[in-house]
Protein backbone atom coordinates (compact mmCIF):
# COMPACT_ATOMS: atom_id res chain seq x y z
CA UNK A 1 0.00 0.00 0.00
CA UNK A 2 1.45 3.53 -0.62
CA UNK A 3 0.98 5.55 2.21
CA UNK A 4 1.29 9.08 2.10
CA UNK A 5 2.35 11.84 4.67
CA UNK A 6 2.49 15.32 3.66
CA UNK A 7 3.29 17.96 6.09
CA UNK A 8 1.66 21.44 5.73
CA UNK A 9 0.60 23.64 7.77
CA UNK A 10 -1.66 25.67 5.05
CA UNK A 11 -5.14 23.66 5.50
CA UNK A 12 -5.96 24.45 1.91
CA UNK A 13 -2.67 23.47 0.68
CA UNK A 14 -3.02 20.58 2.46
CA UNK A 15 -6.26 19.26 1.41
CA UNK A 16 -5.99 20.40 -2.27
CA UNK A 17 -2.60 18.42 -2.26
CA UNK A 18 -4.85 15.45 -0.69
CA UNK A 19 -7.28 15.40 -3.60
CA UNK A 20 -4.90 15.49 -5.63
CA UNK A 21 -3.37 12.24 -4.79
CA UNK A 22 -6.86 10.89 -4.17
CA UNK A 23 -7.17 10.60 -8.31
CA UNK A 24 -3.68 8.82 -8.18
CA UNK A 25 -5.15 6.03 -6.36
CA UNK A 26 -2.94 5.90 -3.44
CA UNK A 27 -3.37 4.12 0.11
CA UNK A 28 -3.75 5.82 3.22
CA UNK A 29 -2.95 9.64 3.23
CA UNK A 30 -1.72 11.25 6.86
CA UNK A 31 -1.90 15.14 7.00
CA UNK A 32 0.43 17.38 9.52
CA UNK A 33 0.29 20.56 10.47
CA UNK A 34 3.58 20.79 12.47
CA UNK A 35 6.94 19.84 13.03
CA UNK A 36 6.16 17.89 15.97
CA UNK A 37 3.02 16.01 14.38
CA UNK A 38 5.45 14.82 11.85
CA UNK A 39 8.29 13.72 14.27
CA UNK A 40 5.68 11.69 16.17
CA UNK A 41 4.47 9.91 12.77
CA UNK A 42 7.69 9.35 11.38
CA UNK A 43 8.92 7.84 14.85
CA UNK A 44 5.62 5.66 15.10
CA UNK A 45 5.81 4.18 11.80
CA UNK A 46 8.11 3.61 9.01
CA UNK A 47 6.21 2.36 6.08
CA UNK A 48 5.64 6.17 4.30
CA UNK A 49 5.69 5.35 0.75
CA UNK A 50 6.13 9.39 0.38
CA UNK A 51 7.09 12.29 2.59
CA UNK A 52 5.82 15.57 1.52
CA UNK A 53 7.41 18.50 3.46
CA UNK A 54 6.99 21.87 3.46
CA UNK A 55 9.45 24.49 4.92
CA UNK A 56 8.79 26.80 7.61
CA UNK A 57 6.99 25.06 9.29
CA UNK A 58 5.58 26.07 12.92
CA UNK A 59 8.78 24.10 15.40
CA UNK A 60 11.39 24.44 12.39
CA UNK A 61 13.83 26.69 11.12
CA UNK A 62 14.45 26.43 7.10
CA UNK A 63 15.64 22.93 6.04
CA UNK A 64 15.61 22.03 9.93
CA UNK A 65 12.52 19.23 9.45
CA UNK A 66 13.87 18.31 5.85
CA UNK A 67 17.81 17.30 7.94
CA UNK A 68 15.69 15.42 10.29
CA UNK A 69 13.69 13.29 7.38
CA UNK A 70 17.37 12.54 5.90
CA UNK A 71 19.30 12.04 8.87
CA UNK A 72 16.57 8.98 9.21
CA UNK A 73 17.35 7.76 6.14
CA UNK A 74 14.17 8.45 4.40
CA UNK A 75 15.55 10.92 1.85
CA UNK A 76 14.98 8.81 -1.43
CA UNK A 77 11.25 8.28 -0.47
CA UNK A 78 10.89 12.41 -0.03
CA UNK A 79 10.31 15.32 -1.82
CA UNK A 80 9.87 18.75 -0.61
CA UNK A 81 6.65 21.00 -1.74
CA UNK A 82 6.99 24.71 -0.86
CA UNK A 83 6.34 28.42 -2.03
CA UNK A 84 9.84 29.30 -1.40
CA UNK A 85 11.57 29.73 -4.51
CA UNK A 86 15.12 29.53 -2.31
CA UNK A 87 18.01 28.07 -5.20
CA UNK A 88 20.19 27.45 -2.45
CA UNK A 89 17.76 25.11 -0.32
CA UNK A 90 16.94 23.64 -3.52
CA UNK A 91 20.35 22.70 -4.15
CA UNK A 92 20.55 21.20 -0.66
CA UNK A 93 17.69 19.32 -0.66
CA UNK A 94 18.96 17.48 -4.31
CA UNK A 95 22.37 17.11 -2.55
CA UNK A 96 20.98 15.26 0.23
CA UNK A 97 19.07 13.15 -2.06
CA UNK A 98 15.75 14.11 -1.74
CA UNK A 99 13.05 13.07 -4.91
CA UNK A 100 11.80 16.29 -5.68
CA UNK A 101 11.57 19.96 -4.59
CA UNK A 102 7.79 21.68 -5.82
CA UNK A 103 7.12 24.89 -6.16
CA UNK A 104 3.35 25.63 -4.64
CA UNK A 105 3.13 28.60 -7.62
CA UNK A 106 3.46 26.09 -10.32
CA UNK A 107 0.52 25.95 -12.82
CA UNK A 108 -1.84 23.14 -11.92
CA UNK A 109 -0.28 20.93 -14.93
CA UNK A 110 3.09 21.63 -13.75
CA UNK A 111 2.25 20.42 -10.04
CA UNK A 112 0.60 17.66 -10.99
CA UNK A 113 3.17 16.71 -13.69
CA UNK A 114 5.59 16.92 -10.66
CA UNK A 115 3.81 15.03 -8.18
CA UNK A 116 3.13 12.03 -10.59
CA UNK A 117 7.24 11.90 -11.56
CA UNK A 118 8.03 11.69 -7.94
CA UNK A 119 4.90 9.40 -7.20
CA UNK A 120 6.55 6.82 -9.07
CA UNK A 121 10.04 7.51 -7.90
CA UNK A 122 11.58 10.00 -11.29
CA UNK A 123 13.32 12.76 -9.54
CA UNK A 124 11.72 16.63 -10.28
CA UNK A 125 13.76 19.79 -9.87
CA UNK A 126 12.08 22.18 -11.81
CA UNK A 127 14.84 24.62 -12.23
CA UNK A 128 18.74 23.58 -12.69
CA UNK A 129 21.17 24.56 -9.62
CA UNK A 130 23.85 26.79 -12.00
CA UNK A 131 27.41 26.99 -10.43
CA UNK A 132 25.81 26.56 -6.45
CA UNK A 133 27.02 24.06 -4.72
CA UNK A 134 25.71 22.54 -1.36
CA UNK A 135 26.24 23.97 2.05
CA UNK A 136 27.87 21.08 4.42
CA UNK A 137 29.15 21.75 7.68
CA UNK A 138 30.94 19.25 9.86
CA UNK A 139 29.43 18.47 12.97
CA UNK A 140 32.12 20.34 15.08
CA UNK A 141 30.95 23.26 12.84
CA UNK A 142 27.02 22.98 13.29
CA UNK A 143 28.03 22.69 17.18
CA UNK A 144 29.89 26.22 16.74
CA UNK A 145 27.80 27.71 14.69
CA UNK A 146 25.55 26.85 17.42
CA UNK A 147 27.12 28.54 20.34
CA UNK A 148 27.53 31.76 18.05
CA UNK A 149 23.63 31.58 17.70
CA UNK A 150 23.52 31.76 21.58
CA UNK A 151 25.92 34.59 21.38
CA UNK A 152 28.87 32.81 22.41
CA UNK A 153 32.12 34.70 22.11
CA UNK A 154 35.51 32.48 20.72
CA UNK A 155 36.85 32.23 24.50
CA UNK A 156 33.68 31.17 25.85
CA UNK A 157 32.98 28.39 22.93
CA UNK A 158 36.58 27.47 23.74
CA UNK A 159 36.24 26.82 27.25
CA UNK A 160 32.48 24.85 26.94
CA UNK A 161 34.34 22.84 24.28
CA UNK A 162 37.51 22.09 25.68
CA UNK A 163 39.43 23.57 22.14
CA UNK A 164 42.15 26.20 22.05
CA UNK A 165 40.95 29.75 20.89
CA UNK A 166 42.79 29.31 17.71
CA UNK A 167 41.07 25.82 16.58
CA UNK A 168 37.83 27.49 17.41
CA UNK A 169 38.27 30.81 15.49
CA UNK A 170 39.86 27.99 12.69
CA UNK A 171 36.38 26.49 12.40
CA UNK A 172 34.54 29.42 12.59
CA UNK A 173 36.68 30.45 9.29
CA UNK A 174 35.75 27.32 7.47
CA UNK A 175 32.12 27.21 8.22
CA UNK A 176 31.95 30.90 6.92
CA UNK A 177 33.63 30.00 4.32
CA UNK A 178 31.20 26.89 4.03
CA UNK A 179 27.93 29.20 4.17
CA UNK A 180 29.62 32.10 2.08
CA UNK A 181 29.06 34.48 4.87
CA UNK A 182 30.34 37.80 5.03
CA UNK A 183 30.91 37.43 8.97
CA UNK A 184 29.39 35.44 12.01
CA UNK A 185 26.41 37.29 12.44
CA UNK A 186 25.96 36.53 8.46
CA UNK A 187 26.67 32.63 8.92
CA UNK A 188 24.08 32.55 12.23
CA UNK A 189 21.72 34.00 9.53
CA UNK A 190 22.56 31.64 6.48
CA UNK A 191 22.87 28.56 9.05
CA UNK A 192 19.34 29.52 10.53
CA UNK A 193 17.84 29.68 6.61
CA UNK A 194 19.75 25.95 6.19
CA UNK A 195 18.53 24.40 9.24
CA UNK A 196 21.75 24.57 10.84
CA UNK A 197 20.69 26.62 13.82
CA UNK A 198 17.31 25.74 15.51
CA UNK A 199 15.33 28.38 17.73
CA UNK A 200 15.44 26.77 21.79
CA UNK A 201 12.15 27.30 21.97
CA UNK A 202 11.28 24.52 19.53
CA UNK A 203 10.26 20.94 20.27
CA UNK A 204 12.27 20.26 17.67
CA UNK A 205 15.16 21.03 19.12
CA UNK A 206 14.67 17.86 21.65
CA UNK A 207 14.50 15.10 18.98
CA UNK A 208 17.75 12.73 18.34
Amino acid sequence: MRNMLIVEDHPLVAEATKALFMTMAVGHIEICRNAEEAVALLQARDDWYRLWLDVGLPGTDGLSLVRYVHKLGWAERAAVITASDNLQWRVDVQAMGFLGYVLKTASVEEFSFALKEILEGRPYFDKQPHDRQPTHLTQRQTEILCLLHDGLCTKDIARRLKLSPGTVDNHISALISALRANDRTHAVAIGMKCGYVRQHDTRLMELP
